[in-house]
C-alpha cells in the first residue's frame, strides 16, 4: 500500500501547488473572457455524474462571454470561437494552422507520425500536397470520377432493396458504400459487400470509432507524465510507412464517418418530414425521371433537393466542433490576445443554431436555401465542412457522395419509419461524429 500512499500523497501535492499558482498567478492580460477553473472543475464533476451536453455549456458560455472564450485545463489553454466572423478571421490568419500535439498517438505511433489530419508547418503542407497530388490522378470530386460512385450508389440501393421493406439499420449500409469509395482511392479497388476483405475493414473501422468515441477529445488535452513511457519512434522523414498508415487512417475516418453520417441524418429527417420526402421525389420525378440515375449536372434542376441537403447538413451539424487548432505564436483576433500553444476550437454548432444568422433556427426548413424564385442561396456560414486553410482535404469528393447518395436513394425508395420501432429523436449522440440516435427505417421500393 506504501506507494499508492506515496502516488495519492504526490497528486494531492501538485494539485494544491497548482491551485495556489492559479490563484497568485490569475488570467494573462488581454486573454478573452471565460469561465474561472473553479468553474471547469464544478463543470467536470457535473458531466461526469450526470453526463452534461458539452454543447449545451459551450453555447452558455457564447452568450455568457461572447464569441471568443477562454479557460485553461490544466497549464493548457484553450479559446472557443463562437461567431462566424471570427472563426473565419482565426482560420485564416497563418499562426493559427498548426495542430494540437496528440500526445497519446505520439507515444504509440512515434511524434512525426501525423498523418495529414493531425499535421502541422512543414509536414502538413508536404502531405496536403500528396494526397491532393493522388486525387487529382484519380480525379476524386470531379466528373471523371462520378461513375466510380455512381456504380457504388447502385451497389447500395441494390443491397437495401434486397431487405424488401423489412426494418433497416441505415447507417450499417452508408458505411459500407462510403468506405468502399474510399477503398477505390486508396486500394484501388472496390469490393462486394459480403467480401471477408471489406468486412475485416469494416471491422478494423468500426473498432477504432468505438474506441475513439467522445474520449477521442482526450487525445489533446495535457496528459504530465506519459512521454516518460517507453514506445518505438520512427525516423524524421514525413514520408515513412508510418505516416503513410496515419494518412490512410485518416482518409477512411474523415472521409467515410462524416459522410455515411451525413446520409444517416438525411433519412431521418425525411422520415420525420414526410411531405418534405415527397417533394424532393416529386423534383427528382421531373427532372430525371425513373430510368437512369441522377448526375452532378443534374444540381442546377434540383433547387429544392439541395436545399434539403444543406439544410440537413445545418441541422446534423455531424463535427460541431469541428478539427482543433493551435497557435504557433502569440495572436491577435477579435481585439484579444490568443497565446501561443493554445487549442482553439470552432463552435461550429453554435454558429449553425445562431438565432441571428438563421431565424427559427430550431425549426427543418428547407426554404431558408431558396429565394423566391426557386433558386438556391449558399450561405457563406454554412461551415459545415469548416473553413480557412484548412478547410476539410475532401470537400469535393463528399459533396459528390452526399448529393449522389441522397438523390439515388429517395429516386428509388420511401423511407418510413417502422410502426414498433422508438420514436425518431434529433439529439445528437458525441462521438468521432456528431450521429443520430440509433434508429430503424423501412426502405419501400418506388417501382
Amino acid at each position: 500500500m506504501e506507494p499508492i500512499l506515496f502516488l495519492m500523497t504526490a497528486t494531492f501535492g501538485l494539485l494544491t501547488a497548482w491551485i495556489i499558482k492559479q490563484l497568485l498567478i490569475g488570467r494573462p492580460k488581454n486573454l478573452p473572457p471565460g469561465p474561472s477553473w473553479i468553474q471547469i472543475v464544478s463543470i467536470a464533476w457535473t458531466a461526469c455524474r450526470a453526463g452534461l451536453n458539452p454543447l449545451t455549456v459551450l453555447s452558455s458560455w457564447a452568450k455568457k462571454y461572447g464569441e471568443i472564450v477562454s479557460f485553461y485545463v490544466g497549464t493548457k489553454p484553450f479559446v472557443i470561437l463562437n461567431s462566424y466572423p471570427i472563426i473565419v478571421e482565426a482560420f485564416r490568419h497563418p499562426d493559427l494552422q498548426d495542430r494540437p500535439q496528440s500526445r497519446m498517438r505520439e507515444e504509440v505511433v512515434g511524434p512525426d507520425c501525423k498523418g495529414v489530419v493531425l499535421a502541422s508547418g512543414l509536414v502538413w503542407k508536404e502531405q496536403r500536397k500528396f494526397i491532393h497530388s493522388v486525387f487529382r490522378s484519380l480525379g476524386v470530386g470531379k466528373k471523371s470520377y462520378e461513375d466510380t460512385v455512381l456504380a457504388e450508389m447502385t451497389q447500395l440501393c441494390t443491397s437495401i432493396e434486397e431487405k424488401r421493406g423489412s426494418p433497416i439499420d441505415p447507417s450499417i449500409f452508408f458505411m459500407q458504400a462510403i468506405s468502399n469509395i474510399i477503398c477505390s482511392v486508396v486500394l484501388g479497388t472496390q469490393y462486394k459487400y459480403d467480401d471477408a476483405d471489406f468486412q475485416q475493414i469494416l471491422k478494423i473501422l468500426n473498432d477504432n470509432m468505438r474506441q475513439s468515441g467522445a474520449g477521442g477529445t482526450l487525445f489533446f488535452f495535457p496528459l504530465p507524465g506519459i512521454s516518460k513511457i517507453p514506445f518505438g519512434k520512427d525516423s524524421n522523414s514525413p514520408f515513412t510507412k508510418m505516416n503513410l498508415n496515419s494518412c490512410i487512417a485518416d482518409l477512411f475516418i474523415a472521409g467515410s464517418e462524416t459522410t455515411a453520417t451525413t446520409l444517416t441524418w438525411c433519412i431521418l429527417f425525411m422520415m420525420a418530414y414526410p411531405e418534405v420526402q415527397s417533394r424532393v421525389q416529386e423534383e427528382l420525378d421531373h427532372v430525371v425521371g425513373r430510368e437512369r440515375l441522377p448526375r452532378l449536372n443534374d444540381q442546377g434542376n434540383l433547387p429544392y433537393t439541395c436545399a434539403v441537403l444543406m439544410e440537413v447538413q445545418r441541422k446534423g451539424v455531424i463535427a460541431p466542433l469541428g478539427v482543433p487548432h493551435q497557435a504557433a505564436a502569440d495572436t491577435t483576433i477579435g481585439g484579444y490576445t490568443i497565446p501561443k500553444g493554445a487549442t482553439i476550437v470552432s463552435n461550429i454548432f453554435e454558429v449553425l443554431n445562431n438565432e441571428d444568422l438563421w431565424k427559427n433556427p430550431d425549426a427543418f426548413e428547407p426554404e431558408r436555401f431558396l429565394i423566391q424564385k426557386g433558386e438556391v442561396v449558399k450561405r457563406d456560414e454554412l461551415i459545415f465542412f469548416s473553413t480557412g486553410r484548412r478547410v476539410c482535404l475532401g470537400e469535393q469528393l463528399a459533396r459528390m457522395e452526399t448529393f449522389l447518395g441522397f438523390t439515388s436513394l429517395l429516386q428509388r425508395f420511401t423511407f418510413k419509419k417502422p410502426d414498433s420501432s422508438l420514436t425518431l429523436s434529433f439529439d445528437g449522440v458525441l462521438g468521432v461524429t456528431r450521429n443520430p440516435q440509433p434508429y430503424l427505417t423501412s426502405a419501400i421500393p418506388r417501382y
